[in-house]
């Protein structure tokens, strides 16, 4: 009996190397990707990452003091320190670690699927596979400063939850406290997996109610290095979070005035009434996903879309009625409390700055859409009925083959911000996002470098959303250099009217007021920069160029 079950064992790894292999193949084409989006502020030019190791625990993430984010994810941090010292940042080692991250998060979703289905090898097989090839996953694998802290919170929260699963079918309690530095490994590289602890708590409730000698103690037992976690991380956010002004609770995610005060803020029932929207869409991006976004637009009238919402919501509603009562399985009930609970961090209940819709926020809720989709197909293309299971077979391989080109095509377009831009372009001219990003692309110092282009693009910006944030001010930036004053100062002035704070408008204003022989306006621009909060981090060298000229000027 002995070696049947290692054979066993053995093939169930290499069809979990297998499932990883396949992700690692449809990524492998985004090896030779640049940096794109916030990478270069994250992680290119980032100072934490080239500083103390340590200090990276008493850092919040974000790239300035002027840039106040109540995130705390020092281990994500710690992975991009560890390739700067390693290989200084060459994108292809980076884009390596995202992608075998992502390989090893893959292999997991099959043991996870496997452990709730041990009758049929195929729904763990075809959840793993989904996940793998799926492009609504590629956000998260080729964003490299977006994507690296949802998969490592996904690989430690997977990992925690595999290892306690172990520990108690063993009656040992190594793998629970191994388990337990897995999860605060995982909250320290993302607060999404705090929601990993209700699927652990739910491991231990038969222990809990048994009456057998000593097995509620070594429920306490195998839970108690949870709670120490769960404590040291809250402590150390809180520590953290409340020496920069920005939470004065232990509970994550709540903020002081000062964050309000940063960003504009939606109450609570305006973000949930969003995921009205936002729920289908994620599903529908799920099914049909041909028009990927990596800026998605919130429509300004949901009324206009009420008949597409109500089919849809009735369709999300059908469905879970169906897999709580006929569609009745473990696999089944397991992936859609799975889906709920990781969605509930993106779900608005808790503001945090940042897009309200985005593929990568999907990334770990949609493993519980796949095992679902899996459980349920493989429960009607049954093995014992080769026909049918043919068929199924068949079926399966043309969608998996058809996603994978997908992703593969996906990936080619966030070979850099250019072809990002471009393609987002094609699929949503009206998003606004997408021309103020082309347009900082072709203003830019690369080879798409185009100052004729990125002003058309900025002026499309303007007749799309004039007030849309530092607009105006690149288009006077690009005045100012061709030496068209009476443009630029119009513009300034114009970015100044949008946001009085805006300390590159007031900068330049001056300097473009002091060609016009205006210098007593100049000093008044001069001044207010001066005494503006983070004018220094965000103008590197402004002050110096302010406090010269204003000396001068005021002789």
């Amino acid at each position: 009996m002995f070696q049947p079950m290692c054979k066993e064992n053995n093939n169930e790894f290499l069809f979990g190397l297998l499932v990883a292999a396949i992700a690692f193949l449809v990524y492998a084409n985004s090896l030779g990707n640049g940096f794109t989006l916030d990478d270069d502020s994250v992680i290119l030019n980032n100072p934490v990452l080239k500083g103390n190791f340590l200090s990276l625990f008493s850092s919040i993430d974000t790239t300035g003091e002027t840039q106040l984010l109540p995130f705390y994810r020092p281990f994500t941090y710690l992975t991009f320190m560890i390739e700067w010292h390693l290989h200084g940042f060459n994108p292809f080692f980076v884009r390596l670690a995202n992608v075998l991250l992502h390989s090893a998060n893959t292999f997991l979703v099959y043991r996870l699927a496997r452990s709730l289905n041990k009758e049929n090898i195929y729904v763990a097989l075809l959840a793993g596979i989904l996940f793998a090839v799926h492009p609504q996953q590629s956000e998260g694998v080729d964003f490299n400063a977006g994507g690296r802290n949802t998969m490592l919170a996904c690989l430690f929260a997977i990992s925690a939850y595999l290892l306690h699963s172990k520990s108690i079918l063993q009656e040992k309690k190594t793998g629970a406290f191994a388990g337990a530095l897995l999860f605060l490994a995982g909250v320290f590289s993302k607060e999404t997996a705090l929601m990993i602890l209700p699927f652990v708590f739910a491991l231990e409730y038969q222990s809990l109610r048994s009456n057998r000698s000593g097995i509620r103690l070594q429920t306490v037992i195998r839970l108690t290095p949870y709670f120490a976690a769960i404590t040291l991380y809250l402590f150390m956010r809180w520590l953290t979070l409340s020496k920069l002004g920005i939470q004065t609770s232990i509970i994550p995610g709540v903020g002081t005035k000062l964050l309000e005060n940063m960003y504009i803020t939606t109450d609570l029932g305006t973000r949930l009434l969003d995921d009205l929207y936002i729920i289908p869409r994620y599903f529908l991006t799920a099914i049909w996903p041909l028009h990927l976004s990596s800026r998605y637009v919130m429509p300004e009238d949901l009324n206009l879309l009420a008949l597409p919402l109500v089919g849809g919501w009735f369709c999300i509603l059908a469905s879970i009625g169906w897999i709580c009562t006929r569609g009745r399985s473990t696999a089944s009930l397991f992936g859609l409390a799975w889906l709920v609970f990781f969605w509930l961090p993106v779900s608005g209940i808790v503001f945090v700055p940042g897009a309200p819709l985005a593929d990568r926020f999907f990334y770990i809720p949609e493993i519980g859409l796949w095992l679902i989709i899996s459980d349920q197909i493989c429960r009607y293309f049954p093995v014992d009925r080769p026909v049918l299971r043919t068929i199924g077979v068949a079926a399966a391989g043309i969608v998996i083959l058809a996603l994978a080109a997908l992703t593969i095509k996906r990936n080619q377009e966030w070979r850099s911000n250019y072809s990002l831009y471009k393609s987002l372009i094609e699929h949503y001219p009206e998003n606004v996002h997408a021309h103020v990003g082309l347009g900082k692309v072709f203003y830019g110092k690369d080879k798409e470098h185009d100052t004729a282009l990125a002003e058309q693009e900025f002026e499309k910006v303007i007749t799309m959303d004039p007030n849309f944030p530092m607009i105006y001010t690149y288009l006077g930036n690009i005045k100012l250099n061709k030496g068209d004053l009476a443009g630029a100062l119009y513009c300034y002035s114009k970015a100044i009217e949008v946001y009085p704070y805006d300390n590159e408008a007031r900068l330049n204003r001056g300097i473009t007021l002091e060609k016009l022989g205006r210098p007593k306006e100049a000093i008044t621009d001069y001044l207010f920069f001066l005494t503006s909060p983070g004018s220094s981090e965000q103008l590197p060298g402004g002050r110096e160029h302010a406090e010269k000229r204003l000396r001068e000027l005021s002789q």
